[in-house]
């Protein structure tokens, strides 16, 4: 869902669909058909942000394969969603077991860049910023000091590519670093040292809402913060009914409309640990648990003065 703020600036309301994730291009149109389709037509809205989450091997075929990419586009067109963010961190991000390569490995740079080429060609004609989450480098415990000057390099190019690939398609697409418990960037403040250093344009932070309430920090401080270092929050994500207070998102919302104007905010609710009961009872359930958060969502952003916009 698209909203607009009282300066025009648009705000991009999503759900990461992650909480339905598919190895495969025909299982995830058939997800998207089964999920969102029918979220959409609970919210009576004609256009849904989905947050995607593609596997390695999908990403792989789409930059491939154009056809099947233009096919991936027409099958959200034609079903009323639109995609604005991936998220590259891993199916099921960094809280779990396995989150894949960390950023010391040519794969996850791969992985990067094909999310980047790929969703520069799905973002709508209109839409001229993406964000891309991925993980915060890579687990502390087996980071020796030596792959520092490897990373390094490799958000480095990063950079440049997303610099070439706007230059390409008009498009600027960027990746944000979401801070975890335990990586090389566990706090906001680490994720702006190490990032801000290489690229402020193109490469950010993206921020859990509920991850910072849970650690003592305010979302709100933590954003003024990335802002004030010259880097950009390239997403706010786990934003959910019964996790967000009002007061700490009217905060978070107007704090990152103010620190970076102009350039859109990206929203996304957050499902997996809210949907567990719903997936349990069928598909009925989990599009009601889906709808009734972003409804929630919807609702306490136009309180704070947002319309929703076409």
């Amino acid at each position: 869902m698209r909203l607009c703020h009282e300066d025009g600036t648009l705000v991009h309301l999503s759900y990461n669909a992650g909480v339905h994730p598919a190895e495969d291009l025909e299982n995830l149109i058939a997800h998207l058909t089964r999920y969102a389709v029918p979220v959409r037509r609970r919210l009576g809205v004609d256009r849904l942000g989905i947050g995607l989450w593609l596997a390695p091997a999908v990403a792989d075929h789409l930059t491939a394969d154009r056809i099947e990419l233009v096919r991936l586009r027409r099958s959200l067109e034609e079903r009323g969603l639109e995609v604005v963010s991936l998220n590259g961190a891993g199916g099921r991000g960094m809280g779990q077991d396995s989150p894949g390569p960390d950023w010391a490995k040519p794969e996850r740079y791969r992985y990067t860049m094909a999310l980047a080429k790929i969703l520069a060609y799905l973002l709508p004609d209109d839409v001229r910023f993406g964000s891309i989450t991925t993980i915060p480098i890579g687990w502390r415990r087996d980071w020796p000091a030596d792959l520092h000057a490897i990373a390094s390099r490799r958000l480095d190019r990063l950079s440049r590519e997303l610099r070439g690939l706007h230059s390409v398609t008009g498009k600027t697409i960027r990746v944000g670093f979401q801070p975890w418990p335990g990586c090389v960037l566990e706090t906001t403040e680490q994720a702006v040292e190490r990032v801000c250093g290489i690229d402020s344009e193109y490469l950010g932070v993206s921020l859990d809402a509920c991850h910072l309430t849970c650690g003592g920090t305010e979302p709100g401080a933590a954003l003024r913060g990335v802002a004030a270092a010259g880097s950009s929050v390239v997403k706010l994500g786990h934003v959910h009914s019964t996790e967000t207070p009002q007061a700490l998102l009217e905060d978070t919302l107007s704090t990152i409309l103010s620190t970076h104007p102009g350039t859109g905010a990206h929203i996304e609710v957050e499902t997996h640990g809210l949907t567990i009961p719903a997936k349990n009872k069928g598909p009925a359930a989990l599009v009601a648990t889906l709808a009734a958060d972003l409804d929630w969502t919807r609702r306490n952003l136009t309180a704070l003065g947002l319309k929703l916009a076409a």
